[in-house]
């Protein structure tokens, strides 16, 4: 696809502006991508004016996936702002135009609108996130592991979860062949 019209990324962080405010936080030109703090009760109607609008067409869903900063920042948690949260990056091949969104979730009860009505893409990344990080998909049709068993305890890419330490046994057999003809361990 031939680039319509390159869009310039400040005169499309005004207009997101325009049209939702408040509703973003932190919206800004970062590394030339569109960067941007999304509620997740909006989450949804800003993803689809992001695919739709014209000027914007992000039609392209690059990744999405958990991020969990629950150790970075000042020492007292509550001044973190957003310990954990869903990164998705959008392109638009049309305008070269790059959109990141931030969507922080409740550690305590992390819930996000599902996206896969929007980009099919989205399916696999949903699960994934959530089998690793425990980030609930509203509306996603099946949230089943992709990796781990059904029986596995925790989530892998939180910051929380401990590695189990391994247990350090004798060796069950001898060690050289000399202590093998000796008879001995």
């Amino acid at each position: 696809m031939a680039i319509l019209e390159r869009v310039d990324v400040e005169q499309a962080r005004a207009h997101l502006d325009g049209e939702f405010g408040h509703r973003l936080t932190n919206l800004r030109v970062n590394f030339g991508q569109l960067d941007m703090t999304v509620p997740p009760h909006d989450y949804v109607e800003v993803v689809t004016f992001l695919r739709d609008a014209s000027g914007f067409r992000l039609r392209f869903f690059t990744f999405l996936s958990g991020v969990d900063r629950s150790e970075f920042g000042p020492e007292d948690a509550e001044e973190r702002p957003h310990p954990l949260e869903v990164l998705i990056h959008l392109y638009s091949p049309e305008h070269v135009l790059h959109a990141n969104l931030h969507v922080p979730v409740d550690p305590a009860d992390p819930r996000c609108p599902s996206i896969t009505d929007l980009f099919a893409g989205a399916l696999w990344h949903e699960r994934e996130t959530h089998e690793m990080f425990g980030i609930d998909f509203e509306g996603h049709p099946g949230l089943v592991n992709l990796y781990l068993p059904e029986d596995f305890e925790g989530r892998p890419l939180l910051k929380s979860f401990k590695l189990p330490s391994r247990v350090v046994k004798a060796w069950p057999g001898a060690k050289d062949p000399e202590e093998a003809a000796a008879g001995g361990r």
